[in-house]
């Protein structure tokens, strides 16, 4: 603390005194000297101090009216006062203190110890000023909190209104046209609601300090055009201009968490294109910027021509819970969660996000990540994870283990347009007992992972143990609301293959079916 160079003004009228005290305290402090009350306040006038050392008896105005008269001033209400005076008698200490000062010395002094006391005194000055910013700072995270709560409620009723009323709505016509423009609008309300959800989540697990990455090789041309699929009627209802631009000669194969990548990339896109009005644009641009032998710097560009920001509205955006405007939210909806969850994972990735952006003019998200290279491959698209035809998977049978009725049905009926023979176990120990009766009657077991009974981990042990080399080999895939990378691998740890997250889509079972069943 001594290296701060604290400021001191010592006031005595005895100027021996002064001289000792800027000898003993110079190395340590920035130190004044006053031999007046009077000199003191004209100091003040330039000089904001740290401590003030006072004597008691001057002549003109003493020690006493001179700390009732800094005490009044809010300035230096909590500036630490130390009384430093020959007057030794209880009664004057005690008035020392009433009248607000810190700490009382008497003359003679020891260097040491009247060095200590003002360290003391600074040390707890300082500690004042961090418990009240850190009290501060926890007021405005609980109203903060407190907002983002209300928004995060009304996000949530949102689309759970939108369920709710359309289903009512459904069940009481029988006008097809009228029924299939309910349902449309039931998915749409619990697509949205599922990345609410997904977000909460993904906060809860940042700020628990367990957002994990993958570490798998995936194609970053495949993952961009994935990307841009999802938004493309988005895009033509608002009649933008989007274009994807790589930079020349860009290698495209790399290793990392493609998940976590696209998500940080949705977050943007979707942002663009909400505060992107009719016609305007939006540019996503990906850069090397950087690399080794097989460490690759990629930069991502997200470039609208929206509304744009004012530096006060870009400097709150990578918080939780706050959005660039209060008004923001009742205006364009969703939840402020999406940058701050991106810049965790941009983080966790080895890289920075930040944003360049204009009031009116539109917005550039910047971002860049370190990504391992790998072994080059064709990036073409297999144009046939592009084609809506349903397969036909009527030479395969499967046992689905789930307990839930209405699961079992939304499965069932989802895929009973590839022909596939589904058996149903209602609980671990059924899937257990019916593959034991006829362990090569399956191709394939979906495994719910909690059920009651026997849950999923434990009837994949069960299965996996008996003496049998069918039940060595089944694929076994958990179809699961489990969706952390520790939940994954505990299904892979369990004997599991592979994971489904919940809820299904029928093109990511369909997809998995057919690889583990050679289709």
């Amino acid at each position: 603390m001594a290296n701060e160079q604290k400021k001191i003004i010592a006031v005595d009228d005895d100027l021996t005194n002064l001289s000792i005290l800027k000898t003993v305290l110079k190395p340590l402090y920035e130190v004044y000297t006053a031999s007046s009350a009077d000199l003191l306040f004209k100091f003040l006038d330039n000089i904001t101090p740290d401590l003030i050392l006072l004597d008691v008896e001057m002549p003109g105005t003493n020690g006493y009216e001179t700390i009732k008269k800094l005490k009044a001033d809010e300035r230096y209400e909590e500036t630490p006062v130390i009384f430093l005076t020959a007057k030794d008698d209880e009664n004057s200490e005690e008035e020392g203190f009433n009248l607000g000062a810190s700490d009382y010395v008497t003359k003679p002094f020891s260097a040491p110890l009247l060095i200590k006391r003002i360290e003391n005194q600074l040390l707890i000055v300082s500690k004042s000023k961090e418990l009240k910013a850190a009290v501060i700072e926890a007021k405005n995270a609980s109203l903060a909190k407190g907002s983002y709560l209300a928004n995060m409620s009304h996000e949530i009723r949102t689309p759970t209104n939108a369920i709710i009323g359309m289903s009512q709505v459904a069940s009481k016509t029988d006008d097809i046209e009228k029924l299939k423009y309910c349902l449309s609008k039931i998915e749409n309300s619990s697509t949205h609601l599922l990345s609410i959800i997904n977000d909460i989540l993904d906060l809860s697990k940042i700020e628990a300090g367990k957002l994990e990455l993958d570490a798998s090789p995936f194609s970053l041309k495949e993952m961009m055009t994935h990307v841009s699929s999802l938004f493309e009627e988005k895009i033509e209802q608002k009649s933008i201009g989007f274009n994807i631009t790589p930079g020349e000669n860009m290698k495209t194969q790399f290793i990392g968490d493609e998940l976590r990548l696209s998500q940080v990339i949705v977050n943007l896109l979707s942002n663009a294109i909400k505060f992107t009005p009719e016609s305007g644009r939006i540019d996503i641009i990906v850069n090397d910027v950087g690399h080794n032998s097989k460490l690759y710097t990629l930069r991502f560009e997200v470039k609208d021509t929206g509304i744009g920001m004012t530096p006060e509205q870009t400097g709150k955006l990578f918080n939780a819970f706050v959005q660039a405007e209060s008004g923001t939210a009742r205006k364009f909806g969703g939840t402020g969660l999406g940058l701050n969850i991106s810049k965790s994972i941009v983080e966790q990735m080895g890289g920075k996000i930040w944003v360049e952006s204009e009031f009116g003019k539109g917005s550039t998200f910047i971002f860049e990540v370190n990504l391992e290279a790998a072994e080059d491959q064709d990036d073409g698209i297999d144009k046939s994870a592009n084609t809506s035809e349903v397969p036909d998977l009527s030479d395969i049978t499967i046992l689905l283990a789930e307990d839930v009725e209405i699961n079992r049905e939304i499965f069932i009926s989802l895929m009973e347009e590839t022909g596939m023979g589904i058996d149903v176990a209602e609980n671990g120990r059924i899937a257990v007992d019916k593959f034991t009766q006829e362990p090569d009657r399956y191709n394939l077991i979906i495994m719910d992972v909690h059920m009651p009974e026997m849950d999923g981990y434990e009837a994949t042990g069960a299965i996996r143990s008996m003496n049998c080399d069918r039940a060595k080999t089944i694929p076994i895939i958990a179809m699961t609301a489990n969706v952390f990378k520790e939940d994954i691998d505990m299904c892979i740890d369990s004997g599991m293959n592979d994971h489904l997250a919940k809820p299904i889509v029928m093109d990511d079972v369909i997809k998995k079916i057919s690889s583990y069943c050679s289709v």
